[in-house]
């Protein structure tokens, strides 16, 4: 499987240089080889689609990253509850919330040891392979409650990258319908390629926040 991911990682980083490649070399043969002429209307136009449909899609993208947060905050919750119930009922233990003391406990087998300690029994190995039945329970849920902690944590990291890569272009196609009548041919078509630039940055990084938003195996 690694060695999947790997060749999956060259094959998307090839496929990227391949389409950076590409957009700087239709941008040197656009005014460099007197490609077809770019004008100011062909300018203020796009700049007006970049702000709508950014806007659109900023909008669109917080409603979803605030559902998905929230939906695997209330799953963490549910996760910790039925946790917490399993063990009061199972073990006659009990805890008033999910703490870090608890997930210890979990780590070191201490539930599990003090529990089995007290329990009769004629055979020890029934005893010894129910106590590692019941440890590993508990460790699966504890490992899906840090897994899905550390995706909520990243996905509020990635937030950040991309509101800078999606509102950058709104204001700059902002600042730019200002001046366009300034600015001759080629730096209204320089402004405006940093600016699409910036776009399909933000929507990479977007792809990215989501794709990162599953919850990893592990």
């Amino acid at each position: 499987m690694p060695r999947v991911f790997e060749l999956r990682n060259k094959i998307v980083l090839i496929t990227l240089i391949a389409i950076f490649v590409l957009f700087v070399a239709v941008w040197f043969s656009y005014f460099i080889i007197a490609a077809p002429p770019f004008n100011k209307d062909t300018s203020t136009t796009i700049h007006d689609s970049i702000i709508q449909g950014i806007s659109g899609l900023g909008s669109v993208a917080i409603a979803v990253i605030i559902f998905r947060i929230q939906s695997l905050e209330n799953r963490n919750h549910s996760l910790e509850q039925a946790t917490l119930n399993y063990i009061s009922q199972t073990m006659g233990m009990s805890y008033p919330e999910w703490t870090s003391s608890l997930e210890e406990d979990i780590k070191d087998a201490t539930l599990t040891n003090r529990y089995y300690a007290n329990v009769p029994s004629k055979s020890k190995e029934i005893i010894l392979e129910e106590k590692q039945r019941q440890q590993k329970r508990l460790e699966e849920a504890l490992s899906l409650h840090t897994r899905i902690r550390q995706t909520i944590r990243r996905i509020r990291g990635d937030v950040y990258y991309c509101a800078i890569f999606l509102i950058l272009p709104i204001l700059l196609s902002l600042l730019l319908l200002l001046v366009v009548d300034l600015l001759d041919a080629f730096w209204n078509f320089a402004f405006l390629s940093v600016v699409v630039l910036m776009c399909a940055l933000g929507i990479l990084s977007l792809i990215k926040m989501v794709l990162g938003s599953t919850v990893q195996e592990p």
